[in-house]
């Protein structure tokens, strides 16, 4: 049996037993008297630290020159000057933030635990909460209560009205993933199927867990690309397409098993990639795949498009690998600043990248 094709019904398992572990908790301090207050990661701010852009950081993205990195405790980190200086925002929470992206020098959005979407107008130096996975799971239990038992959307729910029990129980679910084509339009993903929609910013979200083709409720992971061409991926091997006519995410087949963590997609062709190492590359939008060897067993945690049309990845080893000719092959970079690990990549300049990881963040020229 492959075992990273069972991990979701491992992290259903291990989410129930937090929710209830949480619930009893509140109950035990229920008990201890009215005069202790307790305020969970998503109503505290984040806490100013000196070690911020050094501490743990997940996820990282452009906004126009600047560069802006996510991660632990909420901590948002910026640098106008290319890493040599960096300041940290001001962020309402203090959840565990792992995704970020921007549509403008300005405008951008961060998701992370406890189903948390944050917003910025400043280009990351504020941030304010635009959605919880507690308001989440109240706005997708309403959505889909006027579901006609016994048709497709029975299935969504009811799961929609399990993650409100977990949600009320102090354990909401987390998003993974957030993408946006411009200003109004984008989309947050996260576990159990959980896929939300707006269309103006952020303001309103509209649940799409009905417009995916997921009956096992698979975790989604990451989501990337625009129209046609945006692709979702997650556990056990999966691959979604957005058809935009029909506005649904329709599965496409890969001959892996394991989790993917994310993609790369160009006008021609989609890398996914994820665990011990593994890539795939299609040509022709999923229809069929080829193996890449990317030289190494450590799981591939970030990738992005370079000037020229050349690809970069990274890895747990510590690694940036580069395709010259659209993914087919990757090499090794050496000679860089390198981490021991890296949880994240973007393309912050015409030929830097910025990269996160266990060490925090750094801007890494390439060669």
């Amino acid at each position: 049996m492959n075992t990273e094709s069972t991990q979701g019904s491992g992290a259903r398992s291990t989410l129930r037993l937090a929710s209830l572990a949480v619930l009893l908790a509140g109950l035990l301090c229920g008990t201890a008297g009215a005069a202790t207050s307790f305020k969970g990661p998503l109503d505290t701010p984040s806490r100013p630290s000196a070690l911020a852009a050094k501490s743990p950081l997940l996820a990282v993205a452009a906004a126009g020159q600047r560069v802006v990195g996510v991660g632990l405790r909420g901590h948002i980190v910026y640098s106008d000057d290319g890493g040599r200086r960096w300041a940290q925002a001001r962020v309402p929470v203090s959840t565990d933030l792992v995704a970020v992206t921007f549509s403008s020098s300005q405008k951008g959005w961060a998701v992370g635990h406890e189903g948390v979407v944050l917003h910025t107008e400043d280009g990351g130096q504020t941030w304010a909460r635009q959605l919880d996975g507690r308001e989440a799971a109240r706005i997708a239990e309403s959505y889909y209560a006027k579901a006609v038992p016994g048709t497709a959307y029975d299935a969504v729910r009811k799961q929609a009205k399990a993650q409100l029990v977990e949600a009320e129980g102090g354990a909401p679910g987390p998003f993974f993933d957030v993408s946006f084509d411009n200003d109004s339009s984008g989309y947050v993903i996260g576990a159990f199927n959980r896929l939300f929609h707006t269309d103006d910013g952020g303001k309103t979200w509209t649940p799409w867990s009905d417009r995916i083709d997921n009956p096992g409720e698979l975790h989604l992971y990451a989501i990337r690309g625009s129209g046609d061409q945006r692709y979702i991926v997650g556990e056990q091997g999966k691959v979604w397409r957005l058809d935009a006519p029909a506005r649904r995410f329709v599965v496409v087949p890969t001959p892996y098993n394991g989790s993917l963590f994310g993609a790369v997609v160009t006008p021609a062709s989609v890398v996914v990639f994820g665990m011990s190492g593994t890539a795939y590359r299609s040509a022709n939008q999923g229809q069929s795949w080829d193996k890449v060897d990317i030289g190494s067993r450590a799981g591939i945690t970030g990738g992005a498009m370079l000037a020229g049309g050349h690809m970069a990845l990274v890895n747990q080893a510590g690694q940036v690998l580069v395709s010259e000719d659209g993914g087919n092959r990757f090499r090794p970079i050496k000679g860089l600043e390198a981490m021991p690990s890296y949880f994240g990549m973007a393309r912050v300049g015409e030929r830097t990248l910025g990269v996160v990881g266990i060490d925090g963040i750094k801007v890494l020229a390439l060669p």
